[in-house]
């Protein structure tokens, strides 16, 4: 029997529940009646909460992203079926996998790191992983469907760890992509506090990182 893949959609899901609850605890304060501590929570730092909230719970979807991948290449089956390494591989055990995690990270980026955005996975799962009839390759077939949005959502996380120019121009596509308007400064926590069109309307933290758990839940 292969191993099974761990439910790393769950682990993700408790962590961005995490990170929005940091959220929670500021829009908490600024309700308080004490109006000193009201007066600290000024619309400023509750968005810059939105922006650290939104920024550790995408860092822990692209962990999510990089263990799902180092563990179908070490054997490990998700609820789609079990990847087939591509024949001929460096490193590869009889077993026809990766013996170990350490062995697949260093036969995917050496001495290196990589790097997990959506248009640097699905040609990684292409050069690893198999794909065709029997070899699901979910991960890839997943990002790949979903690679728009997800491209937004990664301009709206660049955003928040950088000011140039690009990042902006990126930024304000996403949140015309999504909203359909951009936003004063192009301030990432003013887009993450504001509602979608959903009913009830939802924060669009909240909506953004719904989504990626769902994706994550496709994968395992």
């Amino acid at each position: 029997m292969p191993r099974q893949m761990p439910r790393l959609d769950v682990e993700l899901s408790a962590q961005v529940q995490s990170a929005i609850a940091i959220v929670r605890a500021g829009e908490i304060a600024r309700t308080c009646t004490d109006p000193v501590v009201r007066s600290q929570w000024t619309p400023t730092r509750i968005e810059a909460l939105y922006e650290l909230a939104y920024l550790r719970a995408f860092i822990a979807w692209e962990s999510c992203l990089e263990a799902l991948f180092y563990r179908s290449l070490c054997g490990f089956a998700s609820r789609a079926g079990k990847e087939m390494l591509i024949a001929g591989l460096a490193g590869v055990a009889p077993s026809g996998y990766y013996r170990t995690i350490a062995d697949a990270e260093t036969a995917v980026c050496g001495s290196g790191y990589a790097l997990w955005y959506v248009d640097r996975i699905i040609p990684r799962c292409t050069q690893f992983l198999q794909s065709g009839a029997g070899f699901p390759n979910r991960q890839a077939t997943v990002l790949a469907s979903n690679r728009a949005r997800l491209k937004h959502f990664e301009a709206v996380r660049h955003r928040i760890a950088h000011d140039h120019s690009d990042a902006r121009r990126k930024f304000d596509a996403a949140t015309i992509f999504f909203a359909g308007r951009t936003y004063a400064s192009s301030r990432p926590g003013r887009f993450l506090a504001d509602r979608d069109a959903s009913t009830p309307p939802r924060r669009w933290l909240d909506a953004a990182l719904t989504e990626l758990v769902g994706l994550s839940g496709q994968m395992v």
